[in-house]
């Protein structure tokens, strides 16, 4: 998708970097340079990288690779091709085949293209320049020149500067002394060992083609017993400041891959139909004394190698002492993972902005789940953390794949975006950028993204796993946590039961789950909803129909005489029993549950009891969403009370001063949250004791009135008649 030329017109122009290795001082630095004449320009600079550079098919492979297909649908004005980095060489051929058909100017950086325009180093003058110090300064004719492959074109070039060098000296060329490598440390090694062995004369000195090989020579060479300088003096090339940490300090030629970073921005630049003036290097070409060529340096080589091991060993501390892996392991939703990343931030070079955009499809369709992405991206793009100048926003944004990330400057910024995937399954990518050139890559942060990536898949996976039981649990009768019907059953044996009786059920909602799994963890939600289900079950002695009908509710359906009088009786008896099991188990279940009761009649079937008591718990999370009412816990459990020892002279006034709140409030929100009065609810337990009492006794009528809490008998029969539409002993002749 691409965005429209109205849009386009008020974007800066933007040009986009494609390399690997960024875990590399020497990619960062030319990085840096990039972006300080990027920033010149007014340009934008867009870095597209992954972590894993190899050479082989692997699916972690792949969902890697897959960054570069942004290249499709970004706004992007031009693009440098750094060609030489990638190691999987099909994959480099891809990326300049995608260039190729955005028809934008392309940069060539550092190799001979057929496709676009080459930006190459001046090899040839800089390996020339290395070469005679060795023979204007240390006196020595016997060179040996060690390179890269034969047909690569550096490789040519720094031949060529070689033989300059001896020819200019009038000391003969020999092709002998020439040798073909791998720019590699294990050409290096075998080098070494064809010296030390007599195979190859020694030479006075021996110049490599890069950093890596002339580091690996001098070391291998000393472990032979050959010592550097004294017995062959060795030379590096390209300055790369990932060496500099290592012993011996190495004689190079540096500076040489800065500045021809800075003329391939300005030849895109021009290319681009502008006229760049490039800036002053950081560091310009020029030779490195080290003391692998029998110089003394004035640099101290001990300060700068403790430098830099000492930096990146606070940083590695820093990232190795935290828990940000153990606990990102511990997580089971979206909302808590990227909670736990903006925690963790703080790893990350404060001076960075960080973007985690997620494609909307990142969980993949559950119904086939054969079926994600494994190839590009989605047209929108989710932002699901952002921290901008310090700040983190965890608020969810969407914006368009055009843009890359929501957030935008006036001024020039650098991004660089890399993968963010679970073997080649594709969620979207992260986004580092910075407004300046102080731009900071930690080793540490692949590893730091892939954690997220892995966590993003593990809640993936429960989501999964929970789609596939709500599936069983559509198909099967019985549910499988708990042993009490499912939905499915429940509506199978709702048929079964007898239409001319009346019925009551009991709707039960445990409150408060989200959050105590999030403090005790999945297993221990199941062990809650085991115990609740027991505790229904030791309390249906009737032939009650019990089920498990959502994720945290129950609901009971049994016989009654046309009043909630058993419904309210079963409740106070699953309550006794979860009391109990607490105390058997020592099991703590510190949750409110939520309860509703009703009952047939004449114009309410039990299907519709059971929608009347869905309906009611609809309007009760819409308005307790996890228990958010202070008052709630401790309104249930004074309802609990009254309903247990209703003959209690219970006060309003006295239950207000007890919850600390004045007799007003707290008659209101007691009908708020009860759906009845409390005087209503205190006279509604007492007269359903009165009916349990004649059902069950053969007390009198005023001695039920007495243990009911009643000293005035007839008020006590006016109540009962009222509720009842029949007197005392008529209900007790009825019963009996």
């Amino acid at each position: 998708m691409h965005i429209t030329k109205k849009e386009v017109a008020s974007i800066k122009k933007r040009i986009v970097l494609i390399t690997t290795e960024l875990a590399r001082q020497f990619h960062i630095d030319m990085i840096r340079i990039m972006s300080r004449q990027a920033a010149q320009l007014g340009y934008d600079l867009i870095i597209l990288t992954h972590f894993v550079n190899y050479n082989n098919v692997s699916s972690h492979i792949a969902g890697e690779e897959n960054i570069y297909s942004l290249l499709d649908s970004l706004h992007m004005d031009g693009a440098i091709m750094d060609y030489g980095s990638f190691f999987n060489r099909t994959l480099a051929d891809e990326i300049e085949a995608r260039l190729q058909c955005r028809g934008i100017p392309v940069v060539a950086l550092d190799y001979d293209s057929s496709r676009f325009v080459s930006c190459m180093q001046n090899d040839e003058a800089n390996f020339m320049a290395l070469t005679e110090h060795f023979i204007e300064v240390h006196g020595m004719r016997e060179l040996y020149c060690l390179v890269g492959p034969q047909e690569d074109i550096h490789t040519k070039r720094r031949i060529r500067g070689f033989a300059a060098a001896l020819e200019k000296h009038g000391i003969p060329f020999r092709p002998e002394h020439v040798f073909f490598g791998d720019y590699w440390i294990i050409y290096a090694k075998e080098f070494a060992k064809k010296i030390a062995d007599g195979t190859l004369r020694r030479p006075q000195a021996i110049l490599c083609g890069n950093d890596y090989m002339a580091l690996q020579l001098s070391l291998s060479l000393s472990i032979h017993g050959i010592r550097v300088p004294e017995d062959i003096a060795v030379g590096g090339y390209d300055g790369n400041p990932d060496i500099e940490m290592f012993q011996p300090l190495l004689t190079t030629f540096g500076g040489t891959s800065l500045e021809n970073a800075v003329d391939a921005v300005c030849m895109l630049g021009m290319l681009m139909g502008d006229e760049p003036v490039p800036i002053s290097c950081m560091a310009e070409p020029a030779l490195r004394i080290g003391t692998t060529c029998g110089c003394r340096t004035f640099l101290s080589e001990n300060a700068m190698q403790n430098q830099k091991r000492l930096d990146e060993s606070l940083t590695n501390a820093l990232y190795l002492q935290s828990s940000y892996s153990s606990t990102m392991n511990q997580v089971t939703s979206l909302d808590e993972c990227i909670g736990i990343i903006a925690q963790n931030l703080y790893l990350l070079d404060e001076t960075s902005n960080f973007h985690v955009c997620l494609c909307t499809d990142w969980e993949g369709d559950y119904a086939h789940p054969e079926r994600f992405r494994r190839e590009g991206y989605t047209d929108t793009m989710r932002c699901v953390l952002s921290r901008m100048d310090g700040v983190t926003l965890g608020t969810k944004r969407d914006f368009t794949l055009a843009e890359l990330i929501p957030d935008t400057y006036g001024q020039p910024m650098t991004c660089i975006c890399t993968p963010l995937h679970y073997l080649d399954r594709s969620f979207g990518y992260c986004v580092r950028s910075f407004l300046d050139d102080s731009l900071e890559f930690e080793k540490h942060y692949g590893e730091f993204c892939q954690i997220a990536a892995n966590s993003i898949e593990k809640i993936r996976t429960l989501t999964y796993e929970a789609y596939l039981q709500q599936k069983i649990q559509q198909l099967s009768e019985r549910d499988i946590l708990t042993g009490l019907y499912s939905r499915k059953g429940l509506s199978a044996m709702i048929p079964t039961l007898d239409k001319n009786k009346r019925h009551y059920a009991v709707l039960y909602y445990i409150d408060g789950m989200q959050r105590f799994r999030e403090q005790h963890g999945e297993e221990s939600v199941k062990q809650i909803m085991i115990s609740f289900s027991q505790a229904i079950n030791l309390s249906c002695m009737r032939r009650e129909l019990a089920a498990h009908i959502g994720k945290y509710s129950f609901v009971i359906i049994g016989e009654c005489d046309g009043t909630d009088a058993a419904g309210q009786q079963l409740i106070n008896v699953i309550r006794s029993n979860l009391k109990m099991l607490e105390m058997h188990r020592e099991l703590s279940i510190p949750l409110t549950s939520a309860h509703f009761t009703a009952v047939t009649d004449e114009q309410t079937s039990i299907e519709g009891m059971f929608s009347e008591l869905e309906k009611k718990l609809e309007d009760y999370r819409s308005s307790h969403s996890e228990s958010n009412d202070a008052y709630w816990a401790m309104l249930r459990e004074l309802q609990y009370r009254i309903y247990e020892e209703p003959q209690l002279a219970w006060q309003a006034s006295a239950s207000a001063q007890e919850m600390g709140i004045s007799t007003s409030y707290f008659q209101h929100i007691y009908k708020k949250n009860l759906g009845i009065s409390f005087n209503a609810d205190v006279i509604l337990a007492r007269i359903s004791l009165a009916e349990r009492l004649l059902q069950n006794t053969h007390l009198s009528v005023s001695e039920i009135a007495e243990k009911c809490g009643y000293t005035d008998v007839s008020y006590f029969m006016k109540l009962f008649k009222k509720k009842n539409g029949m007197t005392a002993l008529e209900y007790k002749k009825k019963s009996g």
